[in-house]
């Protein structure tokens, strides 16, 4: 406002002094006030509940895509999955698992941008913005490990019977040399791409039903909780 009186857009005297005048131009002016309001609102939300909005975006994208593209008599797919971690220490959360007669896709998701660096071996990989911010972040490779050893011991099932699937969604580029098993797109077809039956009916059949069971079974609210100051718990300890 004291920028319009600075140009002359108002007068300086009317505006200080009646305030008829000020409820005129702040009347004039509450659609832009709401819009400023909103936008600070919604950033405020997106960055406060980032994590949660990226990882509900990259379920969604799986559930209503991929899921729906494989062949529903042969796969069958589970999201957002609670598990004991192997330790006892807490529990590990599992994005997606696809159950088939092929094996058992384990899918670790991530909603990134940018330039992707890392290695198998590498405990740290960082993500690069042509900024030139850099972002390191856990090498996912070693958590989905976890992820399928806690789904091995939960199903009682060999390691051999899993398969591990790393997806970048959101338009990063790998800018290192990864395993085949990490992918920038095409999941649908990398899935359906392994075709050595590892399962017989029975075992498959076994398996959707304790997946089944277990997602009938959790409170995801109370589950996410528990999970993340588990996390915050061992991450101290460290």
């Amino acid at each position: 406002m004291l920028r319009l009186v600075a140009k002359g857009l108002l007068p300086k005297v009317g505006f200080m002094t009646d305030p008829h005048a000020l409820s005129a131009l702040i009347k004039a002016n509450l659609p832009i006030f709401g819009v400023v309001a909103g936008l600070y609102v919604a950033l405020f939300v997106y960055r406060r509940f980032k994590s949660s909005i990226k990882g509900s975006l990259g379920e969604a994208l799986v559930n209503k895509g991929t899921f729906r593209r494989l062949d529903q008599q042969l796969y069958r797919g589970f999201s957002d999955l609670y598990l004991p971690r192997p330790d006892g220490d807490g529990t590990t959360q599992v994005d997606h698992v696809v159950v088939s007669p092929f094996g058992i896709f384990v899918i670790e998701t991530k909603n990134y941008t940018g330039w992707i660096y890392g290695s198998e071996n590498q405990a740290k990989w960082t993500q690069t913005f042509g900024s030139g911010a850099k972002v390191p972040f856990q090498n996912p490779i070693w958590q989905n490990r976890l992820h399928i050893k806690a789904l091995a011991q939960f199903l009682k099932l060999p390691e051999v019977k899993f398969h591990s699937v790393i997806f970048f969604m959101g338009g990063s580029t790998f800018k290192t040399e990864l395993p085949k098993y990490v992918i920038e797109d095409g999941l649908t077809s990398y899935i359906t791409g392994h075709e050595e039956v590892l399962l017989g009916t029975e075992e498959v059949e076994r398996v959707k039903g304790a997946l089944e069971e277990l997602v009938k079974g959790t409170d995801k609210r109370a589950a996410k909780r528990a999970h993340v100051a588990g996390v915050k718990k061992r991450v101290r300890g460290a």
